[in-house]
């Protein structure tokens, strides 16, 4: 299999990864197993639609239909989250929005590609945070098995790249990272906090 395939495969299946993981969190949302934070998902939402519009311009190729299905993912979450979503809203919380959405305009208009990779995770590790806040007090109000995921499709965005550079590779590598974190988190907090504590 060469390079080419190899990315075609990778875009086609880190897509599909995205979608059916929205399956399992969508029962668990309806079920009102988890509750997803408004804040983080319409940040999420905004950054990776633009990010996928960006990357179908540039020419990016399989790795942007990736991101195009993590987009779609994030907007009905967010819809979600409008409905049966987590209530509470701490200080913390309105920080990380707007920080988030002050450095989006920013990170538009940077011309340099280097300098809005960055931008942009910061931005989505700023939506992060409502969501780590909230899984601290409350670990079972989140969905592990999506986080899981999430490391599996940043993963299969990775190997759909054409070429491997800072600009290119920083965003998905940061994001399994981050997702590492949140399943790590998840784990610990409900060892330490059994659901039956919680009621």
């Amino acid at each position: 299999m060469d390079n080419d395939q190899l990315q075609f495969l990778a875009g086609i299946i880190g897509s599909a990864v995205s979608l059916l993981a929205a399956i399992p969190y969508g029962y668990a949302i309806y079920r009102r197993t988890t509750r997803p934070h408004l804040f983080s998902w319409l940040i999420w939402s905004v950054v990776t639609a633009i990010a996928a519009a960006g990357q179908f311009v540039a020419g990016a190729g399989p790795s942007a239909w990736c991101t195009a299905a993590i987009a779609i993912t994030c907007f009905l979450t967010l819809v979600a989250s409008i409905f049966r979503g987590e209530r509470s809203r701490a200080k913390s919380d309105w920080l990380f929005l707007g920080i988030a959405l002050s450095a989006i305009p920013i990170w538009v208009l940077t011309k340099n590609p280097t300098i809005s990779v960055c931008l942009v995770t910061l931005i989505e590790l700023a939506g992060l945070g409502p969501t780590v806040r909230k899984t601290i007090h409350d670990p079972w109000s989140e969905n592990l098995t999506y986080f899981a995921l999430c490391v599996l499709k940043y993963f299969l965005a990775m190997l759909a790249l054409g070429t491997w550079s800072v600009a290119v590779a920083f965003y998905p590598t940061v994001n399994i990272l981050a997702s590492v974190g949140v399943c790590i988190l998840i784990i610990v907090r409900r060892k330490l906090l059994p659901k039956t504590e919680l009621r």
